[in-house]
C-alpha cells in the first residue's frame, strides 16, 4: 500500500479538514481523486454534498461558497478542487483563501489537487499546514515502477512475467497514463487464465500500433536518411494530432534497437524472413530495417540511440518539455 493510499485508509471521522496534494503527474492526481470519491463519497452523499471545482476566474469565490454551504442530511460536505496556479505562486485570491482556512467550518472536507509544485514560502500554504495536511505525489521509478505495473495487473486478476514488465517500462518509462492504457489493452486481448508473457505483450502492441508505427517509421526513416527537416515536420504533425511524445520516443528507440539487431544478423548472412523468426518480430518492420541497415555503422546507431535515451531522461526529469527534448535528439 502506497503512502497516499494509507493517507486515506482511515475512518471518515478521522479525516482532516483540508488536504493539499500536489505533483506533476496528472494521472496520479486523477486516480487519487477517484479513489477518494470511491472511499468517502457514496451515491447518497454525492447527490447533495459533493462538489468538484476546476480552476476558473471565480475559483476562489466558488470554493468559498461551497466550503461554507452546510451539508444536507449529512455531517459532512466534500469538496474537491483542482488547480494549476494557486499554492504554487502568489495570487490575488490568496488572502481570501487564508481567511477561509483560518475559519474553516467543521462540516466541510476539502481536497485540493495541485498539478505542479507547491511554494512552501507562501502564507496560504502555511495556512493549509495549520488546518490540514500537505502531501506530494510522484510517479514511481525502478523497483517501485515494477511493483506498480505488477499491482495494476493484479487488480484486474492477472499475473504478468518480469520480462513483460521490463518491456512495458522500456517502451513507456514511468508515464502512468500511457502504461495504464496499455495494461487495459493487454488485459482485453489476453486469455483469462495463465501468466501474461513478454511475447504476448509484443504481439498485442505490434498489432495495435501498425498505423501509428508507420507514421513514426517515416520519422525514423527521415532521421536515418539524415533528413532532419522532414523528421522535425513529422514530429510536430504527430504532436499536433495528439500523439503522446513518450509514445513517439518509445517507438523510435524500439525501431533503432530493431535496426541494430537486424544489421547484426544481416551481416551474419541471414535474410529478412529468417531474421524476423529469430527476433520473433513481424516481417514488415524487419524488412524496412533490412533495407536501410547499411546506411549507418553500429557505432553511429548506438550514438543515435543514446540521444533518445537522453531525451527520455530529460522528459522524465522535467528538464525539458517533451517535444523540445525530442527535437534536440533529432537534431543531435
Amino acid at each position: 500500500m502506497s503512502k497516499l493510499q494509507k493517507l486515506f485508509d482511515i475512518d471518515i471521522n478521522k479525516l482532516k479538514p483540508v488536504y493539499l496534494i500536489y505533483g506533476q503527474d496528472r494521472f496520479l492526481l486523477n486516480r487519487l481523486k477517484d479513489d477518494f470519491i470511491s472511499r468517502f463519497v457514496d451515491e447518497q452523499v454525492g447527490g447533495f454534498n459533493y462538489t468538484y471545482l476546476e480552476e476558473t476566474e471565480d475559483f476562489v469565490v466558488r470554493l468559498k461558497k461551497m466550503v461554507n454551504t452546510p451539508p444536507v442530511f449529512s455531517d459532512k460536505r466534500f469538496i474537491i478542487a483542482s488547480t494549476t496556479n494557486f499554492f504554487s505562486k502568489k495570487n490575488p485570491g490568496d488572502q481570501v483563501l487564508i481567511k477561509l482556512l483560518e475559519n474553516f467550518p467543521p462540516t466541510a472536507i476539502l481536497l485540493i489537487l495541485l498539478e505542479g509544485k507547491v511554494d512552501n514560502r507562501l502564507k496560504v500554504v502555511e495556512s493549509v499546514k495549520k488546518v490540514g495536511q500537505l502531501e506530494s505525489v510522484v510517479a514511481p521509478k525502478f523497483r517501485q515502477l515494477d511493483q506498480w505495473i505488477k499491482d495494476e495487473f493484479k487488480k484486474r486478476g492477472k499475473v504478468i512475467d518480469g520480462q513483460a514488465i521490463k518491456l512495458l517500462e522500456e517502451m513507456f518509462s514511468n508515464n502512468l497514463a500511457i502504461l495504464n492504457s496499455e495494461i487495459e489493452k493487454i488485459i482485453t486481448y489476453t486469455c483469462p487464465q495463465g501468466e501474461i508473457t513478454v511475447q504476448e505483450v509484443k504481439e498485442i502492441m505490434a498489432r495495435d500500433r501498425y498505423l501509428e508505427d508507420n507514421v513514426i517509421f517515416s520519422l525514423t526513416d527521415a532521421l536515418i536518411n539524415r533528413q532532419q527537416g522532414k523528421a522535425l515536420l513529422l514530429l510536430n504533425q504527430m504532436l499536433a494530432s495528439g500523439v503522446v511524445a513518450l509514445t513517439i520516443l518509445g517507438t523510435i528507440t524500439w525501431q533503432l534497437k530493431l535496426l541494430m539487431s537486424v544489421k547484426d544478423l544481416k551481416e551474419a548472412g541471414h535474410d529478412p524472413a529468417t531474421i524476423a523468426r529469430m527476433l520473433k518480430s513481424h516481417q514488415y518492420p524487419v524488412k524496412k530495417s533490412y533495407q536501410v541497415s547499411d546506411l549507418y555503422s553500429q557505432e553511429e546507431l548506438e550514438l543515435m540511440l543514446e540521444r533518445f535515451f537522453q531525451a527520455n531522461l530529460n522528459i522524465v526529469s522535467g528538464k525539458y518539455e517533451a517535444g523540445r527534448a525530442l527535437e534536440m535528439a533529432i537534431l543531435g
